[in-house]
This record gives structure tokens, sequence and C-alpha cells, in this order.
């Protein structure tokens, strides 16, 4: 069981819940459940730590992924009585032979502005009030040339 994290300047996402009846694919992938239903891009993964810090609490676990600028894109902390060999298997596996202190970072790249098609803002509308499932969303500023920010 862990406490999923995912934030930005503008909000920040929590669930508990295990990562459990998971899909990989090139694009994305996903663990879907009733506690975790989530959706992740891996493309911009590019730096991954097992962490154990000591807190006021007792010793936390967590696993932190960052992108190629050193922002943290996705953690995962382990909650109260942790499955440890669960945890020791994971930083086994997944550990490279050489650990490496900082990475080396690039700069960010920058975001893409709202593209916005003005002339078909009521076909956007009512489109709009017909989704059934958030991830048509994308198909629909797709076929209106427009991308999520603009849409």
């Amino acid at each position: 069981e862990v406490m999923a994290l995912t934030r930005n300047d503008a909000c920040v996402i929590e669930k508990d819940g295990e990562y459990t009846d998971y899909h990989g694919g090139e694009h994305a992938t996903m663990a879907l459940n009733a506690g975790i239903d989530l959706r992740m891009f891996p493309r911009h993964w590019r730096h991954a730590y097992a962490l154990e810090e000591e807190t006021n609490n007792g010793l936390r676990r967590s696993v932190q992924v960052f992108d190629a600028a050193g922002d943290a894109v996705h953690k995962a902390y382990l909650r109260e009585d942790p499955n440890l060999i669960a945890w020791e298997a994971l930083k086994s596996e997944l550990a490279l032979p050489e650990q490496v202190g900082t990475p080396a970072l690039k700069g960010r790249t920058p975001t893409e502005g709202p593209k916005i098609v003005d002339a078909k803002r009521d076909i956007l509308l009512k489109e709009w009030r017909r989704l059934t499932d958030t991830h048509q969303f994308l198909r629909l500023c797709a076929k209106l040339k427009m991308n999520r920010l603009g849409a």
C-alpha cells in the first residue's frame, strides 16, 4: 500500500492504494483500480530513486521519479506496515549497477501555448457536453486542431 503523489504548481494529487491492474505501453502506462486510477507517460521519466529517510515519525520509504530537468514527476510513499520483502525486491531489481549521486540535468522544454480555433468554439462546447470518458477529450482536441490548453 502506498500514497501516490503527483504535483505541479497548480495542484497536488494524492491517492492511497496499490499499483495493480498494470497496463504497459509505448506512449502511456496505467494502473487501474479503485485506489489508484493512474495514467503515466514514462517517456518523460529520466531519473528515479528509492529513498529511505529518517523523519520524526520514523523511517519513510519512497520511490521518486524526476524528468530531465530534475523536476519531480511522480512519487510513491510506502504506508504504515509496509511489505518490506517487496520493497527490498523492488530496490534490488531496479537498481543500476553503478549508482550516481547527481545526474546531469537538461533545461526545461517550454510548454506549448494554447492552440485555439475560435471558429470551432461552438463545436467544442457541443462535443464537450457529449463526452462520457476523459480519454475522449484528446481525440476531440485533435479533431478540432486544438491542444488541451487551447480547448
